[in-house]
């Protein structure tokens, strides 16, 4: 939910021709379309995605088949922890940007693996600093949790995993006390909140907001 809202609160920065790498069922194209020209969605395979994807193009994000300076906009969501080598997926990025352009990405810094591909956590400076040796220049970094909030949402997926997944030996007890977990979740959940709230700490964020834009000096550096 926070990733959403962070996202959503770019929208209106986006124009003319937008690159969702990452895509998945595209589930910001309605948010972003009042904005744009043309939405385009991007995946590594067709197959990717855990309920399917509906991108226009398979494609490399360290390869991206588009001409340098051909998109307004690139949106990058939850992908960068699972590229091998993420800068040189960001000056692809850059090279493809117009000047002017500007590029939306969230990425984890404390959550857990969640997938076979899953290689890199970012600080909030991670993400900032491979941009900028790039060229681009930065215009926001946002934390979108304090640590109270990380530590509750840890705790919840541990929870999930072991009294939930089928998959978990733990399974039939998780079944039957599905009521008491979710109100113990409600209960982490205020928790965490009261912390944030209480003692303010932006130190163990779960994800980042990095938005940066392309200068109209063209000032980038090639890799």
């Amino acid at each position: 939910m926070r990733i959403d809202q962070a996202v959503k609160s770019q929208a209106k920065k986006a124009h003319g021709i937008l690159l969702d790498i990452g895509c998945g069922s595209k589930p910001y194209e309605p948010v972003f379309m009042p904005y744009v020209d043309k939405y385009i969605g991007l995946e590594y395979s067709t197959d990717s995605g855990y309920r399917g994807n509906r991108a226009d193009i398979a494609a490399d994000a360290g390869d991206l088949p588009f001409a340098d300076e051909s998109c307004d906009t690139i949106l990058c969501t939850e992908v960068l922890e699972h590229v091998t080598n993420p800068e040189k997926v960001i000056a692809e990025f850059a090279r493809v940007l117009k000047p002017g352009g500007i590029v939306i990405t969230t990425a984890p810094f404390v959550y857990p693996i969640h997938d076979k591909l899953d290689f890199f956590r970012y600080t909030h400076e991670g993400i900032a600093v491979i941009m900028r040796r790039i060229g681009l220049e930065v215009e926001e970094v946002r934390p979108l949790s304090g640590t109270g909030i990380t530590l509750a949402v840890m705790l919840n997926i541990y929870i999930f995993d072991i009294g939930f997944l089928w998959t978990k030996w733990l399974y039939p007890i998780g079944v039957v006390f599905r009521p008491v977990i979710w109100i113990l979740i409600l209960i982490i959940n205020f928790a965490g909140w009261l912390m944030d709230y209480i003692i303010p700490s932006n130190h163990m964020s779960f994800n980042h907001l990095t938005v940066a834009r392309k200068p109209h000096n063209n000032s980038i550096q090639k890799t």
